[in-house]
């Protein structure tokens, strides 16, 4: 008899799931509760054991397909037929309850294109103050066969030189200096390893990247290999007659079309939902931190002390959960179905993280209740879980508010998008020293900071969003109120 394993709901409001990759071949035996299929939802990779002993006869779906909840996605032997069938399919039987949940987030299990500069919104522990949240990427030996197996994609075919005068003789072809016999680095879709500035360079001087000889890191190219390229290039004498410039090839086949899939599926699904259904709304303002910043530097010892880092997350998280106490229509979400206004008095700050493999939104729950060296902490503990690739899926729900730190990546302002259902999210930017005139009209230097907070202005009028804004400024300016609950 052949049993059926059916996708599982993983969580509440979980309707489908897309099938990342297959931890076990056709034909294999599979032990009770051993992984057998990741499984993506809601932005986090679970791995789904098997609820029976047996051989996995067959799967019936592939790498990549979206499944509703509750649909067939693989059959298996019975543990006393295994023998006998593990060549052959059997007979349908009736489905068996899915197994219980196991869950990590690998995020990074859609390929990325390119690695190029770290897209972190939070610095690593050794170059910054915020920690760097990262999801993993595919590893083991698909990665290492893509990456490092040196097999080289068919090269582009070179333009044929003009014939030179019969009088002369003909000279030889002209050659670009690549590595003789050494294979294009390349990555996970086959692609030369290359930085996105190396690329957008060699399309602007017309140099062919497959013949670039990279000195980065695992053979990748960087922009000065580009010009080094082009440089050598432009020395070689030219062939008398031969064009100035020929296309390699056509237009299409220097396209590369890669699937949309795992995190990017999920990532764009929820960015297009929120454009849909929010009427966004921006609102900028900036705070004069220089007290803050002088606080946290005297904290910082006596926090690490207790094995905690001390970035300004916590003090940003605490003013906004006050501000949203005062505001409470920034704290809610629009039920659309029964044409409700859903008020939440918890409060459960997402902090939006940038990494290789996409966005992803790590949410500190209960922010009202803690001091700020536990949210610190707890801002810590989700870091770590992210490398490690431990995150939950309850560890990316329950948001009611949600805040970007793109400080790191430069830039005045931002408008950033807001993280369905919430009402609005925060976009917290860098510190920097500016001059800022006095009352008495004198100009000093001082530590600003602009935020940006974007609302749904359905829930959030325009004088609300910008008096929660100043209430949260004012906190900042002022962080001694913040410590009554150190």
């Amino acid at each position: 008899m052949a049993r059926e394993l059916r996708l599982p709901e993983l969580a509440e409001s979980v309707v489908e799931g897309e099938i990342v990759r297959w931890l076990v071949e056709e034909g294999e035996r599979v032990e009770l509760d051993q992984p057998v299929v990741e499984v993506m939802t809601d932005k986090v990779t679970v791995e789904l054991p098997s609820p029976f002993a047996g051989v996995l006869l067959e799967r019936l779906v592939g790498e990549g397909d979206v499944v509703a909840v509750n649909a067939p996605i693989a059959r298996f032997s019975d543990e006393e037929g295994a023998a006998s069938v593990a060549g052959a399919p059997g007979a349908e039987a009736p489905s068996v309850q899915a197994a219980e949940e196991r869950s990590i987030v690998e995020g990074g299990r859609a390929p990325a294109e390119d690695d190029g500069e770290s897209l972190s919104l939070f610095k690593p522990s050794g170059g910054g103050e915020e920690p760097l949240i990262q999801v993993r990427r595919p590893g083991g030996a698909g990665q290492a066969t893509a990456a490092g197996s040196g097999v080289a994609a068919p090269s582009r075919p070179a333009p044929t030189p003009a014939p030179a005068p019969a009088s002369a003789p003909a000279p030889a072809a002209p050659q670009p200096p690549t590595a003789a016999g050494a294979p294009a680095a390349r990555g996970p879709y086959g692609r030369v390893l290359a930085v996105p500035a190396a690329r957008k360079l060699a399309r602007e001087l017309g140099v062919d990247i497959e013949q670039v000889v990279g000195s980065g890191p695992h053979g990748r190219v960087r922009v000065d290999d580009v010009r080094q390229h082009a440089a050598g290039a432009a020395a070689t004498p030219q062939v008398a007659g031969a064009p100035a410039y020929a296309p390699a090839a056509p237009r299409e086949q220097l396209e590369e079309r890669l699937p949309l899939r795992g995190l990017r599926r999920v990532i764009s699904n929820q960015l297009m939902a929120s454009h849909l259904n929010t009427v966004r709304t921006l609102h900028v303002d900036e705070a004069d931190v220089t007290a803050l910043v002088a606080l946290r530097e005297k904290l910082k010892p006596r926090a690490a002390e207790r094995g905690v880092k001390l970035s300004f997350l916590p003090f940003v998280m605490k003013a906004v959960v006050a501000g949203l106490q005062r505001f409470p229509m920034l704290n809610a979400s629009l039920d659309d179905e029964k044409n409700e206004v859903v008020r939440k008095h918890y409060y459960n700050l997402g902090m939006a993280v940038a990494t290789e493999a996409g966005l992803v939104v790590p949410v500190v729950k209960d922010v009202d209740q803690r001091s700020i060296l536990d949210i610190a902490a707890d801002i810590q503990r989700l870091a770590g879980l992210a490398r490690e690739g431990k995150l939950a899926p309850d560890d990316v729900r329950g948001g009611t508010f949600s805040i970007t730190n793109i400080g790191s990546l430069g830039g005045l302002f931002s408008f950033p998008i807001i993280n369905l259902p919430e009402a609005a999210i925060l976009g917290v930017h860098s510190i920097k020293k500016r001059p800022v005139v006095l009352e008495d009209d004198s100009i000093v230097a001082r530590q600003m900071l602009y935020l940006s907070l974007s609302f749904d202005h359905r829930l959030v009028d325009g004088a609300e969003g910008a008096m929660f804004t100043s209430f949260v400024i004012d906190l900042l300016e002022n962080p001694e109120a913040l410590m009554l609950d150190l």
